[in-house]
């Protein structure tokens, strides 16, 4: 029995995949990994398989595209191994319908894999989604249904095209037509390789196999194949490999054609979909190129590395993902150490932007006229994605509900990075539409809905039909042309998500701002070229870049801040659209593309969380600068910080670690502190601020409760993780940081 088993043809399968196709077995790693909810949890991957969402919602619809796509992947996975495989098992060429019955015994992997998906996902949809057993029945046949149409779809197109392809090859082996002789033989030598086919037939080192499936339900014998004619079994193997491939290239082909539908919202398929539909493609890839040069490829892989990397350096091969609304096509500011000094000695200029923003805290004065001394009241928002985004948005509303609309008409600046920045310039824009007489109901729950909507299916369908390829596709905004990639993708979605009112540019809020009719906002992403950063603002702010010494201190520091709006005043730094301020503050490393501006040598931008992921940094200066007008027209500054995470973390025991946990453990330590890093120092810099300062300062948190149940780092939140977002606000600290806020607020002024 044991040896019946072992020599069992999917068991001899599995093991020639095992020893020989690590690419095609790392894939299947990969899809277990995530499902299991091993890999890529932090960023909330696994979620994206167990709970898809389209249009939306997780429906019927988004669990049969998913299945689709498996169905996709599956049969590139036993396409990919009949091209490597087959030569070894030369029996298959003898059955009947030998790729069929390639597939069922291949079929051993792909099986286990649906089975377990179907287990984790039911139980993922019963915990997370609060899913009903009819609902999780459904969910489940749909993603079987998918699955099962793709198959379909698959063998009807290879039974239909065999007999085709039979009369094709008997005209290519026709030598009384040299003319069409010649036709084919350029097919075959494009689609199989011919030679290689005699080689692997001729080859003695056969796996042996007893016994295949003939069907799912029918065990044979393996045939004795000694008797029969070789050029008959190399025109089998020949007619299902052309067959094949011509299958992969159509398939190929339509998946590329999906990336020229990808505004369309129904086609815009689930992120897991996507990123099985990215595998889908490399394997293909993968086959067609191991057809083509069979022990050559691994070579050819390298060899393509060196020459796309080389490439990649030259101006006319490489891409740039741009700002919308800057200009590109006139003169590049001057990107130089002299250059960026320039604008910190402006002494005059420096000078005047502080006048200016003293008129716009005279402005804030007016509005909070009805209290003698108004305390004034500094936001600063974490990073997080979508969660960061959430919470700082229901944060806001929830706190100017309490305190009847009092917290913006004190709020003076908001700073911060990614998610938080997008949900508090979400709350800001309603708010002003408000000032405007729009009258909309601030604290709708629709509102929160819309900042909770996906922004993760659109970015994933472009990486996996646009961008890991060529992108071709343009669009025009403030006169410019721009290539459309996940960045653009971006953009689009979180303007429909939030029904087009941040659609702006950056300049239509300076006036708003100067009249204090809404808080400031500073965005500040990181630079990669130097780790500075960039201070992007409607409103001049040359003095959050001034550092230059002054009474008893003797020293040259060097440059941090860059003012954008004075290095690209040349380059319409007024006209840039506030999304892709928004979008230059969010970029997450690898999900989103990092931002080229026009400068020379160009400057690259990457999220602002690299650098300060609460805009403490500019909260900081913005104090300091203004502190004799602060204490002079205010009780004190309350400083509201977002928190996507608590403050205060549990310090960890330090078990025995591996070889590897030792090797990474000084970076990955470094990095996985490099948010409490910044904390640590924030909180010096406000002892050192104390010093010397009359009002007080009230620092007051309010926490994402992210600790027992982890809401992932993404761009995707399940409807449980939303639900943990707004329940985070009755848990102990951020109630009693209401009541402190709400003393504050009510308390009396001289």
């Amino acid at each position: 029995m044991i040896k019946n088993i072992f020599y069992f043809l999917p068991t001899q399968l599995l093991l020639t995949n095992l020893k020989r196709n690590h690419i095609i077995i790392l894939f299947w790693i990969l899809l277990f990994g995530i499902v299991n909810q091993n890999l890529f949890v932090k960023y909330g991957i696994p979620n994206l398989f167990l709970a898809p969402e389209y249009l939306n919602e997780i429906s019927f619809w988004s669990f049969a595209i998913l299945g689709f796509s498996f169905g996709g992947f599956v049969m590139a996975f036993n396409i990919t191994g009949y091209v490597i495989n087959s030569g070894k098992f030369p029996f298959i060429a003898a059955i009947k319908h030998p790729f069929l019955r390639y597939c069922i015994n291949n079929s051993l992997i792909p099986l286990v894999f649906i089975l377990f998906y179907l287990f984790k996902m039911s139980s993922f949809l019963m915990e997370n989604e609060i899913a009903s057993t009819t609902e999780i029945v459904k969910f489940s046949l749909s993603f079987v249904a998918g699955y099962s149409f793709f198959i379909f779809i698959s063998f009807t197109y290879f039974f239909s095209t065999n007999r085709f392809l039979k009369n094709l090859i008997n005209t290519l082996d026709d030598e009384q037509k040299p003319k069409k002789k010649s036709k084919t033989k350029a097919v075959s030598s494009f689609l199989l390789r011919e030679k290689n086919w005699f080689t692997i037939l001729k080859n003695t080192k056969k796996w042996h196999v007893e016994y295949y499936l003939y069907n799912p339900f029918t065990i044979r014998p393996a045939r004795d194949i000694s008797h029969y004619d070789i050029n008959m079994l190399k025109s089998i193997f020949k007619k299902n490999s052309i067959n094949a491939t011509i299958f992969e290239l159509v398939v190929f082909i339509s998946f590329i054609g999906l990336g020229f539908l990808n505004e369309i919202p129904i086609f815009i398929i689930p992120a897991a979909a996507s990123l099985v539909l990215l595998f889908t493609t490399i394997l293909i890839l993968f086959s067609a190129i191991h057809t083509w040069l069979k022990s050559w490829a691994t070579l050819t892989f390298i060899l393509l590395f060196v020459i796309i990397n080389y490439l990649s350096k030259k101006q006319d091969f490489n891409y740039d993902n741009r700002a919308y609304g800057l200009n590109y096509n006139t003169t590049r500011a001057v990107y130089t150490n002299s250059t960026i000094d320039s604008y910190r000695i402006d002494a005059l200029h420096v000078e005047n932007d502080i006048k200016h923003h003293l008129s716009i805290l005279e402005s804030w004065k007016i509005k909070n006229s009805n209290t003698q001394k108004p305390k004034i009241i500094f936001i600063n928002t974490s990073g997080g994605g979508s969660r960061a985004a959430l919470w700082t948005f229901y944060s806001l509303q929830y706190i100017d509900s309490l305190s009847n609309g009092e917290l913006f008409k004190h709020t003076h600046l908001i700073t911060g990075s990614s998610g938080g920045m997008i949900g508090a310039s979400y709350y800001r824009e309603l708010y002003l539409k408000n000032q405007e007489g729009y009258d909309l109901e601030l604290h709708d729950v629709k509102y929160r809905n819309n900042i909770a909507k996906d922004l993760l299916n659109p970015i994933a369908f472009y990486i996996a039909t646009n961008d890991f390829f060529i992108r071709t596709k343009q669009f025009e905004y403030n006169h410019q042309m721009y290539t459309k990639d996940r960045g653009f993708a971006f953009e689009k979605q979180l303007l429909d998500n939030t029904n087009q009112i941040l659609d702006k540019p950056l300049i239509a809020y300076k006036t708003p701002e100067q009249n204090s009719e809404i808080p400031l906002m500073i965005f500040s992403p990181a630079i990669s070229n130097d780790a500075r950063r960039l201070l992007i603002s409607p409103q001049s702010i040359s003095f959050l870049t001034n550092n230059l010494p002054n009474n008893i201190v003797f020293n040259q520091p060097l440059t941090e801040n860059i003012e954008f709006r004075a290095m690209y005043k040349n380059q319409g730094a007024d006209s840039i659209r506030f999304s892709s301020v928004i979008r230059m503050s969010s970029t997450f490393p690898y999900i989103m593309p990092s931002v080229s501006l026009p400068s020379e040598p160009k400057m690259i931008v990457l999220d602002a969380g690299l650098r300060d992921n609460y805009g403490t940094l500019s909260t900081f200066k913005y104090i300091h600068t203004f502190q004799k007008w602060i204490e002079e027209n205010t009780s004190g500054i309350i400083i509201l910080t977002f928190r996507d995470k608590p403050k205060e973390t549990k310090i960890e025991s330090n078990p025995l670690q591996s070889l590897m946990e030792s090797i990474s453990l000084p970076i990955g330590s470094l990095y996985g502190n490099l948010f409490a890093i910044q904390d640590y120092n924030f909180d010096d810099m406000m002892q050192y601020l104390s010093t010397g300062f009359k009002q007080p300062i009230h620092v007051i948190d309010f926490e994402l409760d992210n600790v027992k149940d982890k809401i992932s780092l993404s761009w995707h939140l399940t409807k449980t993780e939303k639900e943990n977002v707004f329940n985070s606000m009755k848990s102990k600290n951020n109630q009693m940081s209401l009541i402190r806020f709400s003393d504050l607020m009510n308390t009396k002024q001289e």
